[in-house]
């Protein structure tokens, strides 16, 4: 069994910082996520959008931040674990814990939940035909924008995400037809104005996709008008969902873990500590009086966090966490 001194639950952006923060201080560090990439609600949701209040940032995309993330964790190497949804946790004799997942098992002497608001799984499109096609021109997460230069795509839904979609694919694509299963649409009005000023996308109301045809790869997708039932093929090398994500909390909730409500894990502001020992919290999860969920405040919490994480495993390192400029050996690794 792969055995680690912290293993952080959830790969978003405050799970990075974490990871980055106990590279540092020298903590061997496992990162499970359930989705396949990195970068939590950053890549999955709005990758494009801007960020205004991230330190020395006056604004930054939410791609560029998880990047930036992503680049500053990686540097102390900390073993990732993709595509693995965390299931139940196992107090072990003489402290530590055993991860339970859906790719085997992990130890580790603490664990850190950075889940956000749980497990990121995708509102599945209501079509035939589509598993064949899914992450090779169906797409649930959007692969870089460039991949979109020249094709026709057609993106499903009818709210912010499946507008923002909508926006910056059309930058790149030939095509976009943008399908909606009413006459109306729950964006923002401001988004659906700049999307009818772009003569490259249509729009498609009171429709659904039906299915996906190709041979090998996908080539057209068939819609259908729910007013009179009558069928439309169109050309499309891609088709991207815009019915966004629904979060769960799954399997956390048999932990044991004290909750704060329906989706959020109670902790001890001082330390971040939950009811668990050796078992912390930060970011959107954790719960405590005067909580305000923005990331920079994940990044504090992990910074409050990491001091007690390291006394618990080094209960001869006292004192809370040293400056970095002051760590042995930090500037070698820099």
């Amino acid at each position: 069994m792969e055995a680690y001194d912290l293993l952080i639950v959830g790969g978003g952006p405050v799970g990075l910082f974490a990871a980055a923060m106990a590279g540092l201080h020298g903590i061997e560090t496992a990162i499970v996520e359930s989705l396949p990439q990195l970068g939590g609600q950053l890549t999955a949701l709005y990758p494009e959008k801007r960020i205004f209040d991230v330190a020395g940032f006056t604004s930054i995309t939410a791609a560029d931040l998880a990047d930036a993330l992503i680049a500053q964790a990686m540097h102390y190497r900390p073993a990732l674990r993709l595509g693995v949804t965390a299931q139940s946790l196992e107090a072990q004799e003489g402290g530590g814990h055993v991860l339970v997942t859906s790719q085997g098992e992990l130890a580790a002497r603490a664990i850190l939940v950075t889940a956000g608001l749980g497990a990121f799984l995708p509102r599945r499109l209501p079509a035939e035909g589509l598993e064949s096609f899914e992450g090779r021109g169906v797409y649930y997460i959007p692969p870089a924008l460039r991949e979109f230069r020249g094709k026709d795509v057609v993106v499903v839904g009818g709210g912010d995400t499946a507008l923002d979609w909508t926006w910056e694919i059309a930058q790149h694509a030939r095509r976009v037809y943008l399908v909606h299963r009413r006459d109306e649409f729950r964006a923002q009005p401001g988004s659906l104005d700049r999307i009818r000023q772009l003569p490259q996308v249509h729009l498609r109301t009171s429709c659904e996709l039906r299915g996906a045809m190709g041979d090998g790869s996908l080539s057209h997708a068939v819609l259908e008008h729910l007013a009179d039932g009558l069928q439309e093929t169109l050309e499309a090398q891609a088709i991207v969902s815009g019915l966004g994500f629904h979060a769960q909390l799954g399997p956390l909730k048999e932990w044991g873990l004290t909750f704060q409500g329906a989706h959020a894990v109670a902790v001890d502001p001082a330390t971040m500590a939950t009811n668990l020992p050796g078992v912390y919290a930060a970011g959107d999860i954790a719960a405590y009086p005067g909580k305000v969920k923005l990331i920079a405040t994940g990044f504090g919490e992990v910074g409050i966090a990491m001091g007690p994480i390291r006394t618990y495993l080094h209960p001869e390192l006292r004192g809370g966490l040293p400056h970095s400029t002051n760590l042995k050996g930090a500037m070698e690794r820099s």
